[in-house]
């Protein structure tokens, strides 16, 4: 699923929206690390940007150990990156790049913003429209990224299996198991 970068998009909301994951009123969708989440509720629910949060009024003991250290918290499923508290690992993974949906000035980056891989010119490593310079984040976002994608293929048939799957619980309406975490 390859979806436009910042070139390709010719509305100024999805512009605005794009570089925070934001809501296009405009086009009635969102835009996660570039790619349109059609569900004003799915894209509500992801709630894909930080949140500030003062560290010592943190109740979970691991999130105390893993904030300072930009890490993830995998009892409470919460994130954390430059001060900021992210509500998923997809969100918090995002978080750790660089937000960049033109693909800057690198000719092979602009052939590979807007999906998953590596720029065979200058080696930048992409998820979507965000672009990465550790390995380990990029593949850590990917597989969350991934995991998005297969949540939007299941939104066109049933919006709570969507929403569940992603979340990791099986849908009531439809019976589909969760989306799997790591996703391949």
């Amino acid at each position: 699923m390859r979806l436009g970068s910042v070139r390709q998009l010719d509305c100024s909301g999805c512009l605005e929206a794009l570089p925070i994951n934001g809501w296009c009123s405009s086009c009635q969708h969102g835009l996660v690390a570039g790619l349109v989440i059609p569900s004003l509720e799915f894209h509500q629910i992801l709630d894909a940007h930080g949140h500030d949060v003062e560290i010592d009024t943190l109740q979970c003991g691991m999130c105390l150990i893993v904030a300072p250290e930009d890490e993830f918290c995998t009892r409470c499923r919460n994130g954390f990156a430059a001060g900021q508290l992210y509500f998923s690992e997809l969100t918090w993974s995002l978080a750790l790049g660089v937000h960049d949906g033109s693909g800057g000035d690198c000719p092979g980056c602009k052939l590979v913003v807007g999906e998953v891989g590596q720029c065979q010119s200058c080696a930048t490593l992409w998820v979507g429209s965000v672009r990465f310079v550790s390995k380990e984040a990029a593949s850590r976002a990917a597989q969350q990224y991934r995991r998005l994608v297969e949540a939007l293929i299941r939104l066109d048939c049933c919006d709570e299996c969507a929403i569940a799957g992603f979340f990791g619980a099986r849908c009531r309406t439809c019976h589909r198991d969760p989306i799997p975490d790591p996703f391949n």
